[in-house]
């Protein structure tokens, strides 16, 4: 089996080989250094396209100056951007000014399939059990999250509304590590954040342990501070780096653990939940 060679930069790699590189690989090497950053977002045609090459002259190019493949090559240029970043840090866009929609539809489908996959080998039973044990059994659930994984708590908290079930979310930072401060023993703290490190999320989970709540989380499956913090981990795949162009398959992910722990919800308790969601869906629909 062929590994591809062991380069740290991109940049000394192509400093190296500048004067082996015929014409259309040198025009791709002075686009490279000329915009590094843009090119990170970049995949083979655009680059192509932006520096008035070829793609088979960027394929080329990638293996003149010893990197093999093109994804090796945005690898060791994006730790030369952003000095020793670990990989979930590096951009993962592949962005194509001449994208067609058919071809947008297709891959960004196909993404959203991937991740799904993914998520049936990773989401445990027993762990969505537990979190709706305890979600069904707290005075109170508060819910966490902030940006993308904000639009996903607000999500939990309208379905947990409907059936009746006490919650609370706040799209301010600030108020949530409050809140988190004054939780009870009796109540659960639900936290959403695809990487786990963020900062005000990570000083919720604090919070809310310390006062004694049970918190839930819902990260991506890798070491990370919330998840070390919560009793009950509910899980995502890794699907997607954290410095992208937005949240895309991990949203999709995470909107699904919350289908599939409120379908969980609703049957354990189906009579009154059929009644909650009849009487809101009554009070909402007699305004019009």
């Amino acid at each position: 089996m062929n590994e591809e060679p062991k380069i740290e930069s991109a940049l000394a790699a192509i400093n190296a080989q500048v004067d082996s590189l015929s014409e259309s690989e040198r025009k791709v090497a002075e686009y490279v250094f000329r915009e590094p950053k843009k090119t990170l977002h970049f995949n083979v045609s655009e680059l192509a396209r932006q520096s008035g090459s070829s793609q088979a002259a960027v394929v080329r190019f990638c293996k003149r100056i010893g990197l093999g493949s093109f994804n090796n090559f945005k690898l060791r240029l994006a730790r030369d951007v952003f000095r020793d970043a670990d990989e979930r840090f590096i951009p993962d866009l592949d962005l194509e000014s001449v994208a067609t929609p058919e071809h947008v539809i297709q891959s960004v489908i196909g993404h959203s399939q991937r991740g799904l996959s993914l998520l049936a080998g990773i989401l445990s039973p027993e762990a969505v059990e537990a979190a709706a044990n305890a979600i069904l059994g707290a005075t109170m659930t508060g819910l966490f999250g902030v940006g993308a994984s904000g639009v996903v708590a607000y999500d939990f908290l309208q379905k947990l509304i409907r059936v009746g079930i006490a919650s609370a979310y706040t799209a301010d930072s600030d108020l949530q590590v409050t809140a988190a401060s004054m939780m009870k023993p009796t109540d659960a703290a639900f936290i959403v954040s695809y990487s786990g490190e963020n900062g005000a999320m990570c000083e919720t989970a604090r919070q809310a342990q310390g006062r004694g709540a049970t918190v839930i989380s819902l990260t991506m499956d890798s070491p990370n501070t919330i998840r070390s913090l919560a009793s009950i981990n509910l899980l995502v795949p890794a699907s997607e780096r954290i410095y992208r162009k937005g949240a895309v398959t991990s949203r999709i992910n995470q909107l699904t653990v919350i289908d599939i722990l409120y379908s969980i919800i609703v049957s354990r308790n189906l009579d009154s939940s059929i009644a909650a969601i009849e009487r809101t869906m009554q009070a909402t629909h007699s305004r019009k």
